[in-house]
């Protein structure tokens, strides 16, 4: 039997429990067998971000997934260094994972840009998308994308929340759109309140907050 295997890349800048309750949710309904939480090295699009080093990154991940046995940390970007692009990173795993099913999980405002990933269109065969909704976005948003604009039925009735899961199939591709609970928690704001000295208990999981208060990240 294929093994179905998640992942689920970013900053993790730092990881919190948006990152953990969409991945879990994510997990459980399209039946995974694990999520991969894999840290960029040098991510592309946050150049402007204060961003502590990869490996500090790679240990909050660690601590962040240690209590669920589906969830597995992943160095593969740090180990192969320089910038992280995405089609290298599936590639790689294909060869790791030979004949699994790989699930690229992202938000909806990140897929939005998905034509300014590099090769972007040859991504797309490679693996299976997931989108993920998110707080201040809509998935009709997707209509200015040329090749889900077939889908305008199914976008609609995610918004009004007819349809909890549509996928989008062509015969290069297939895309999972998926409504999920709106986790109202980002890693910007965490580190905003973290300088300003404020609490971010019950944002991400404690193992994690001791690390960045012992580690002064973010002040």
């Amino acid at each position: 039997m294929l093994q179905k295997i998640g992942i689920l890349g970013g900053t993790f800048n730092p990881v919190h429990y948006g990152h953990l309750a969409a991945a879990e949710e994510v997990r459980d309904r399209l039946k995974l067998d694990r999520v991969l939480f894999i840290p960029s090295n040098f991510p592309p699009h946050k150049q402007d971000e204060s961003v502590p080093s990869a490996l500090q990154r790679m240990e909050m991940v660690r601590l962040a997934t240690s209590g669920n046995t589906h969830f597995e940390p992943s160095d593969i970007e740090i180990e192969r260094g320089g910038t992280s692009y995405t089609i290298d990173t599936i590639k790689a795993l294909q060869l790791a994972y030979p004949g699994a099913e790989l699930y690229f999980i992202t938000g909806l405002d990140t897929f939005l840009e998905i034509q300014t990933w590099h090769e972007w269109a040859q991504l797309l065969t490679l693996c299976r998308f997931v989108v993920l909704s998110r707080p201040g976005y809509r998935f009709a948003d997707l209509m200015k994308i040329d090749f889900v604009k077939s889908a305008e039925k199914e976008l609609a009735g995610l918004d009004r929340g007819d349809l909890l899961h549509a996928v989008i199939r062509s015969p290069a591709f297939t895309i999972c759109l998926e409504m999920i609970p709106l986790y109202d928690i980002s890693s910007t704001d965490i580190r905003k309140r973290v300088k300003e000295g404020l609490s971010i208990k019950y944002l991400l999981p404690e193992t994690v907050e001791i690390y960045i208060i012992k580690k002064r990240l973010y002040v």
